[in-house]
């Protein structure tokens, strides 16, 4: 399919109380690929930081980057109000959002406005994201890295098509329009990390729902992204936190996609409950234990509140 340059892309960056990295996003985001003008600006949604962030984001909106950027203030906290805010303060069909810790490769942009040309149903286009370690790492975070957002699906392009594969949140790709459709703007029922809370499992469930409604989820090897991560994030306590809400996450996911009987929720139930009381008994190195005990709290969790809401929409 040849390029459309009509089909406009807007970069939109959610933040809070990232005073301390997001001038490195930023200059990132300003160096990057225009395409021609078919990037034509990146909004900043500043989700009521307190910290100098939003001078830092003045600063450097005044000193004229290549590409026009705006500040807005969003009081509501959490990434699906200030996502709500993009959608409703810009018009072009495509967007680009990326968390206010990532560094772009210049040609980021370009190759998801490539797929987005080439793939008339992507609703959702990313690619492989690499941490960026500011100190350390730390042996634990080097471990879990995975789960601190280092991820690569090869070097193929691919539709996935799993039901409940997905494309990271913290760069995407996004069709207003397929968006829109999934009502992911208005009601969901994941979270994410809203301010010192950590959640997991937005991301996931936008690309499920886009894909239950006939919308196709692109990776390209081409859009690659870094991710920096701080020594707060390299610590057990913060992995542990991690490991928890993610593990907290999948059995939701699993539901949210259809996946998901009484029967089986029931028999993952027992076995968390089973698993966790070895954690608990067995697991002796204080590290380990730690994640693993986490861990495994979250699928108990996890898999509690899948059976009880399976309960509880079959005696409605």
């Amino acid at each position: 399919m040849m390029a459309n340059d009509e089909n406009r892309m807007v970069i939109g960056v959610c933040t809070y109380n990232r005073g301390d990295r997001i001038l490195r996003t930023l200059e990132s985001i300003a160096a990057m690929d225009r395409v021609g003008g078919r990037v034509t600006e990146c909004l900043i949604v500043d989700n009521r930081s307190n910290d100098g962030t939003s001078e830092i984001i003045d600063r450097f909106i005044a000193s004229g980057p290549s590409l026009p950027m705006r500040r807005l203030r969003e009081e509501k906290p959490g990434k699906p109000e200030a996502l709500r805010r993009l959608f409703h303060e810009t018009d072009e069909p495509l967007l680009g959002v990326i968390d206010d810790d990532c560094l772009c490769d210049p040609a980021w942009a370009a190759q998801v406005l490539r797929v987005f040309d080439d793939r008339a149903r992507a609703a959702l286009v990313g690619g492989p994201i690499s941490v960026v370690w500011e100190t350390g790492p730390t042996q634990i975070a080097e471990t879990y890295k995975k789960s601190l957002v280092d991820r690569s699906l090869g070097d193929a392009e691919i539709a996935l098509t799993g039901s409940t594969e997905f494309v990271v949140g913290a760069a995407q790709g996004m069709r207003r329009s397929a968006i829109l459709e999934t009502g992911f703007l208005e009601s969901r029922e994941m979270d994410c990390l809203r301010g010192e809370q950590l959640e997991a499992g937005d991301d996931a469930e936008l690309c499920i729902r886009a894909r239950r409604l006939g919308w196709e989820i692109w990776y390209t090897p081409h859009a690659r992204m870094g991710h920096l991560i701080p020594a707060s994030r390299q610590s057990v306590a913060y992995i542990a936190r991690l490991r928890e809400s993610i593990r907290r996450s999948e059995p939701w996911l699993s539901w949210i996609a259809g996946d998901v009987t009484a029967e089986r929720a029931a028999r993952e139930l027992g076995r968390a409950r089973l698993l966790r009381l070895k954690s608990m008994l067995f697991d002796w190195r204080p590290t380990r234990r730690r994640v693993r005990l986490a861990e495994r709290t979250g699928t108990l969790r996890g898999w509690r509140g899948v059976a009880e809401r399976i309960a509880r929409d079959a005696g409605a």
